[in-house]
């Protein structure tokens, strides 16, 4: 009876052992790391790098390691304040000169893992050879409006210009022909947006590049080596200049009166005239600008006279492209006249 009592109370204890549920166990969760950070951000090779990270575990597991992984290089962190399961940790790091990434990795005693960010790096720091290191700043999307058009028309140079380390004092500039032009600022910020430059071109084909300045007097160039082609800038079609508004005055003098004749000159294409001229009596004699602009505005012809009762004048302009007026069209106008 004895031997069938304990076999009964072992089948007890295995059966309860066997119906405990399998979630009653203990469960693991992820360490976590706070405040990660290497300081200074940027200095020189000489410069002692801190990298901190706060770790802690809801579980209280202390840490298998932390590693702190700069360029894909491992760096072991140890404690240096709270407790191993909940604390700081610390590494001090020297790194050559350049531009550096970085990130936080770490393990708790029962194999979970963490890392931050969880994904990619952040960048950092930045490390200068004799003296702070200075990312050079960016050109991108440069580029002329239009790539074909006529000397009458006005170009548009733009790039994208932007710095992620000094504050905005840039020269941005077009190299045109090899003629160096300053852009402005047409949007966004000084040290980050898109600068304009607006020209007109003589006729023929055309080379362009950027260049620009940062406040450290680093310099880049876009494209980096050659130069962009463009526009191609043709012919325009000539329109004949036009000429109007024919005054003399005074109409009636003496052989002592200064006679002044003039006219209007007007070109759609803004061309000066190559040849400016008023026939008195079928003698020409070179015109003037008076007034407004050479392409716009108005000529004169000043002179005394013999006595007479008959003169006669006409005016004839070239704007150097093949067009001419002549005022008027047929015959001319006839005075002053010039009485004793």
């Amino acid at each position: 009876m004895r031997s069938k009592h304990i076999a009964l109370s072992a089948l007890v204890v295995l059966t309860v052992v066997l119906s405990v549920p399998l979630f009653a166990q203990e469960a693991n969760h992820k360490p976590c790391l706070c405040q990660p950070a290497i300081t200074p951000t940027s200095g020189m090779a000489k410069t002692a790098f801190v990298a901190t990270v706060h770790y802690s575990d809801p579980d209280g597991d202390v840490p298998a390691r932390v590693v702190v992984y700069v360029d894909n290089a491992a760096y072991p962190m140890r404690l240096i304040k709270g407790k191993a399961y909940d604390g700081v940790y610390r590494a001090k790091l020297t790194l050559p000169a350049g531009e550096h990434s970085y990130y936080f990795y770490t393990e708790d005693s029962r194999g979970l893992s963490e890392r931050f960010p969880r994904y990619g790096a952040k960048k950092g720091p930045f490390v200068g050879a004799k003296k702070p290191y200075n990312r050079l700043p960016l050109l991108t999307e440069g580029g002329v409006y239009f790539a074909h058009g006529t000397a009458q028309d006005i170009y548009t140079y733009t790039v994208n210009y932007r710095d992620l380390d000094c504050p905005p004092s840039p020269t941005v500039r077009v190299i045109v022909d090899g003629i160096p032009h300053e852009m402005k600022l047409h949007s966004g910020k000084p040290n980050d947006g898109i600068y304009l430059y607006q020209t007109t071109l003589p006729v023929g084909p055309h080379g362009y590049y950027f260049t620009a300045k940062d406040r450290n007097g680093d310099c880049v160039s876009l494209p980096a080596n050659g130069f962009l082609r463009g526009p191609d800038v043709a012919e325009s079609a000539n329109t004949p200049p036009a000429l109007s508004e024919n005054r003399l005055y005074p109409p009636i003098g003496s052989h002592r009166t200064k006679y002044g004749y003039t006219v209007e000159y007007r070109d759609l294409e803004q061309d000066a005239p190559a040849v400016a001229l008023i026939y008195v009596d079928g003698v020409p004699h070179a015109m003037k600008l008076a007034a407004s602009k050479a392409y716009n505005g108005l000529y004169v012809y000043r002179t005394y006279h013999h006595i007479a009762t008959d003169h006669n004048y006409y005016f004839y302009f070239e704007d150097g492209r093949g067009g001419e007026c002549r005022f008027p069209e047929r015959g001319s106008f006839h005075g002053p006249v010039a009485v004793n």
